[in-house]
């Protein structure tokens, strides 16, 4: 398995600190220099989102980064998806394994955001067009267990946690979220949950 490292940016020692010592629990290696591997995350640790757009450097947009922050204005939220930054956590919800999902995620280019920083986003300016939602309304209903898997996308869930949650194989996993995916006509996990959440689905 490849080896997770991320460098850690934060507005003051103490922050740095404690998220640098998260990362060790999580089993990620921190390290100096961002551009140590392609494969680096920056965690960026601030209070609000706001903060990160403000008092953090730019970053090239190959750079993988994760923000970890306590407020999340729907505004500037949609601000930092789109300068690149894909992958968001709430300092609440930090622990070992959470931690280490949300580096692995960023690391892999994925979108994962907490559910109710995206259903803020959803109603502000991230909402989806008119069109988008009256196309959701007149698509097939989702099985349980595709809503339920859904659900557990939205909660930042990779196959494997689903997979755990559900009693069931990876396998499993994979082919209900390809199916899912074709009942709604979305082109990824992030917009299958933004549609969901648009159309009440979860």
């Amino acid at each position: 398995m490849m080896a997770l490292t991320a460098h850690v940016v934060a507005p003051n020692a103490t922050i740095r600190a404690e998220v640098l010592a998260a990362l060790r629990r999580a089993g990620v290696t921190p390290v100096p220099d961002p551009h140590e591997s392609p494969d680096t995350v920056v965690v960026t640790a601030v209070d609000t989102v706001h903060e990160a757009l403000t008092a953090c450097p730019s970053r090239p947009t190959t750079q993988r980064t994760l923000l970890v922050a306590d407020r999340f204005s729907p505004t500037d939220v949609v601000r930092v998806l789109r300068s690149g930054t894909l992958v968001m956590l709430r300092f609440a919800d930090v622990t070992p394994s959470r931690l280490a999902a949300a580096v692995r995620a960023a690391r892999d280019g994925e979108v994962r955001l907490p559910h109710e920083v995206l259903v803020g986003v959803l109603g502000g300016s991230g909402t989806p067009s008119q069109a988008e939602t009256s196309r959701a309304a007149g698509r097939s209903p989702l099985t349980p267990r595709q809503t339920r898997v859904l659900a557990l996308m939205a909660e930042g869930q990779d196959n494997a946690m689903i997979a755990r949650s559900l009693l069931c194989s990876n396998h499993t996993v994979k082919n209900v979220i390809y199916d899912m995916m074709a009942r709604l006509q979305v082109r990824n996990r992030a917009h299958a949950v933004a549609c969901g959440v648009a159309t009440g689905l979860i």
